[in-house]
């Protein structure tokens, strides 16, 4: 249950994000609707209302269907198999509204087409625009801070945690660190891109560019603090092993729906900005070049003229590649690559953690735990002693397996200190084994081969 409530958590909120930033996109907001180049008098056409509100209801339809279907995931008791539901849910959130969306850009395309609407030859205006591409609003002094206390924090917790078991753990704080210096990187890289141009007026361009500028180095330098924040939070959680990593999954549930509320905050801003300055939209913008061929769907651009490998987006916000550059191309193949790869290897490995049997036997005087490859070998002659049990400790994970039907690696009991577990929590006997280095807590498959597997250890101790 607490998995299903994490997943929740943290996945739900992305469909119903979705669901209002689609919604809006057959609008003619910032000169485009369904990705094509459209003009504001132009969607108010009949026909184009139509498509539109045709748009929605089908968007609507289908996030309904998509908003039930994680509700099946109550009802199963294996984890591997409610997170594979959950991943494929989650692309499906992603590519389903991306139905009607098609079909709406190929309707509106179609009526841009038998309307006639489209900019004619010699309606081009020139515009000052050297000044708008000067405008940056990033400087390092405010991303400084976070940095630099992030980084910080990772090199205490390597020092402290690099020699004991917590070490995987203190290398994560280190990824954490890094992405504070990323989204430093991400902001800079995000100030230097193109600008739109909106206005015949230098004056128009310049004040929408600072805004709409400073919405983003706001969002990354939040974005940047709260993720010091968690960072910290980690440490903490490491070293007063009292909160265990229970406070690592509730401070993980936070960290992501506080980052998603500011990715919402920020689209938010963006849209006001934009609907700010619409009035003030004039004749540059609405007479540049009618370039919808270089768009596949108003979402996948190219364009062999165009140098540039990084161009701002025409459906949602924010920017995207150009195919018709290496870098780009590149890019995105590798991204995509990414995402088609780890989703269902991630589920794959989960689905054989959980459902591969483990083994555990006597073989040679050597207790062999085996689970997809050999885990433990404890030799009999390093047993101290061995009781059979039937109620483990409160313990958490510190690294390993930790779900309903598998305990694997190493995790801490409170005012004890580590041990060292293989077992299925479900069952009803375990063995607790320990050796002068040591405890361990493991079971075999059933109940009964656990016994054995007792009284097999008595007899080769007694004999050692």
């Amino acid at each position: 249950m607490v998995v299903q409530i994490i997943f929740f958590a943290t996945m739900y909120p992305v469909l119903f994000i979705l669901y209002f930033v689609m919604r809006g996109i057959g609008e003619a907001k910032n000169g485009y609707s369904f990705g094509l180049r459209m003009k504001a008098e132009w969607i108010k056409d009949e026909e184009a209302q139509k498509i539109v509100q045709q748009y929605r209801k089908e968007l609507k339809k289908l996030m309904i269907v998509m908003a039930l279907i994680p509700l099946v995931t109550f009802f199963i008791s294996y984890m591997s198999v409610s997170f594979t539901i959950w991943m494929i849910w989650l692309l499906a959130a992603i590519a389903v509204p991306m139905i009607p969306y098609v079909r709406g850009h190929h309707r509106m395309r179609d009526l841009k087409q038998v309307r006639g609407w489209k900019k004619q030859s010699g309606e081009r205006n020139l515009t000052e625009i050297k000044n708008v591409g000067k405008v940056r609003r990033v400087t390092l002094l405010p991303f400084l801070p976070p940095m630099v206390i992030s980084v910080a924090v990772a090199v205490w917790s390597m020092i402290q945690f690099q020699d004991s078991a917590l070490g995987g753990l203190a290398w994560c704080v280190v990824i954490f660190a890094l992405t504070t210096v990323l989204f430093y990187g991400v902001a800079v890289w995000m100030d230097r891109q193109k600008i739109e141009v909106i206005s015949d007026d230098s004056d128009v361009n310049l004040n929408y560019a600072r805004a709409k500028k400073n919405i983003w180095k706001n969002l990354w330098l939040m974005v940047a603090w709260v993720n010091t924040a968690f960072t910290v939070f980690i440490v903490i959680d490491l070293y007063v092993d009292t909160w265990a990593t229970g406070g690592i999954l509730i401070g993980s549930i936070v960290y992501t729906i506080v980052t998603l509320a500011l990715m919402l905050w920020a689209w938010k801003k963006v849209l006001s900005v934009d609907a700010r300055y619409q009035v003030k939209r004039d004749a540059a913008s609405e007479n540049e070049e009618d370039d919808d061929e270089h768009w596949l769907w108003g979402m996948f651009y190219y364009n062999k003229n165009d140098k540039h490998t990084i161009v701002n987006q025409r459906v949602g916000f924010g920017t995207t590649m150009n195919l018709a550059t290496p870098a780009g191309m590149g890019l995105t193949i590798f991204g995509y690559a990414v995402l088609i790869l780890v989703v269902p290897i991630s589920c794959i490995w989960l689905i054989l953690e959980e459902f591969t049997p483990t083994q555990l036997a006597v073989e040679e005087n050597i207790l062999v735990a085996e689970h997809l490859k050999i885990e433990y070998e404890i030799p009999v002659a390093d047993m101290e002693s061995v009781t059979l049990i039937d109620e483990l400790p409160n313990w958490s994970k510190v690294n390993g397996t930790g779900i309903d039907h598998l305990c694997k690696g190493t995790f801490h009991i409170r005012n004890t200190g580590d041990c060292e577990v293989f077992l299925d929590p479900q069952n009803a006997v375990f063995l607790q084994i320990e050796t002068a280095d040591n405890i361990y807590y493991m079971s075999a498959p059933e109940d009964v081969d656990t016994e054995v597997i007792y009284q097999e250890l008595l007899e080769a101790m007694e004999v050692q």
